[in-house]
């Protein structure tokens, strides 16, 4: 059989139904693989195949190289909007070489693929880097920190960056810390779906954040994805204080012990529900962007060995974010043979942070926050040294304390002073008992 090439729309004819799909490449030369409607793949045994006809070939990529770049055409009257791209989900498509999904956007391409937030802002479009999410380090942190101060000094209002949502929010965290004074809004968009997906909420995510950047008076860092798995508006989340708490729904993002800032409807309409933000003004940001990289989570559980906080001292790292249990707990009591070890996690514990690690207790409950005054264990802690990290999630407390450390680097007492006193949002004074599991 003559087969259509892969990326060609076709019809597949078999004896007793028609299959309409993207014609994908297939390791199993018995089968036919197409790529749905629905982003599904389905394997279609060839021998039950009449025909396959082509409805559409692939078109191939221009090459954008030998083009003048077009330029959108400036409104006055409309304020001046960065995109900055760094890939992920929301920037990616079908490879139809490898049948995989691939960073393969560019910014032009985003631009004609969301026409509408052109009739809201003047936009700009650069490409910062392409990769997903997941390959992020810290140093990549500090390139989108100095990117955003260079936007927000040439005079951009607002501030956009595509990013995978597997580690949005370390980088959203990141940013906020770095981007001291920040007075513009800076909103992170990511989509679960890739943008060539019927089911894709690329779209609504960045036509919903670039809504809130025009219409809100809000400044800092935020996140904004889905509300629910139907595509009728987003939640804008503070950049401290939000979690992907879910692998693959749209609306997989959370504010943790608070309200989002606020709703996105489809239609455009901003619904305030959280007025606990910086205003937008025109203060200088100042870019405070060095980290240590020497600092841990280590997930507390039954069977713990303390040697690893041992080894991770001996090895040089500077600080320490405990997921602890419940309130804030690690196995520190001897009861009986079974936990005679325990003891020696305590000491190795007091021992490390007498070296000069800084050592924070969060919770792996997520919400809710950290008390170790309620139980003697806490309290132990305490006296060992180990700071409270009140309601931060450990992602937000890590990257803070990396932050810290790495602006304060000589000075512990400073570190664990800031650790604990609330910079840009990340500490609540009271957990609400109704901003729990929004």
């Amino acid at each position: 059989m003559n087969m259509p090439k892969a990326g060609d729309k076709v019809r597949v004819i078999c004896k007793d139904e028609e299959i309409e799909g993207i014609l994908m490449p297939s390791e199993n030369a018995d089968s036919v693989m197409i790529k749905l409607g629905s982003g599904y793949n389905i394997g279609i045994d060839r021998k039950k195949i009449k025909e396959i006809k082509v409805i559409e070939a692939l078109k191939e990529a221009k090459d954008r190289s030998a083009e003048k770049k077009k330029q959108a055409q400036q409104n006055p009257k409309l304020p001046n909007i960065t995109i900055l791209h760094t890939g992920g989900t929301i920037a990616s498509k079908v490879d139809y070489r490898t049948g995989g999904v691939s960073a393969k956007f560019s910014p032009e391409e985003m631009e004609e693929k969301f026409p509408e937030i052109f009739k809201l802002a003047n936009i700009k479009s650069k490409l910062v880097f392409q990769m997903f999410s997941e390959d992020m380090e810290p140093e990549h942190w500090q390139i989108l920190a100095r990117e955003v101060k260079k936007e927000v000094e040439h005079g951009a209002e607002g501030v956009i960056i595509t990013h995978g949502t597997d580690t949005m929010q370390y980088t959203a965290n990141a940013l906020s810390f770095m981007l001291e004074n920040l007075s513009k809004p800076v909103i992170l968009v990511g989509a679960q779906r890739s943008s060539d997906r019927g089911s894709s909420d690329a779209g609504r995510n960045i036509i919903c954040a670039v809504n809130f950047i025009v219409k809100s008076d809000f400044a800092g860092v935020a996140v904004c994805m889905h509300k629910r798995s139907g595509d009728d508006s987003c939640y804008i989340h503070k950049g401290v204080k939000v979690r992907k708490i879910h692998s693959s729904r749209r609306d997989a993002f959370r504010s943790v012990n608070v309200l989002p800032l606020a709703e996105v409807t489809k239609e455009g309409r901003i619904i305030p529900l959280n007025k606990d933000y910086e205003k937008k003004g025109k203060n200088d940001v100042v870019l405070k962007d060095k980290i240590e990289k020497k600092v841990e989570i280590v997930k507390i559980h039954p069977g713990f060995n303390y040697e690893i906080i041992k080894m991770l001292e001996e090895k040089g790292y500077k600080g320490i974010i405990l997921e602890g249990t419940g309130l804030g707990h690690a196995q520190v009591n001897v009861l009986d043979e079974y936990t005679k070890n325990h003891e020696r996690l305590l000491d190795t514990i007091k021992n490390t942070i007498d070296k000069g690690v800084v050592v924070v207790m969060t919770t792996q409950t997520i919400f809710g926050r950290v008390n170790m005054n309620v139980y003697s264990t806490g309290r132990d802690l305490q006296k060992a040294g180990v700071i409270s990290g009140e309601d931060m999630m450990p992602e937000t407390a890590f990257v803070k304390l990396s932050w810290l450390l790495g602006n304060y680097p000589n000075d512990s007492n400073k570190v664990k002073e800031l650790m604990t006193k609330n910079l840009r949002g990340e500490i609540t004074e009271r957990t609400e008992y109704e901003e729990e599991f929004i």
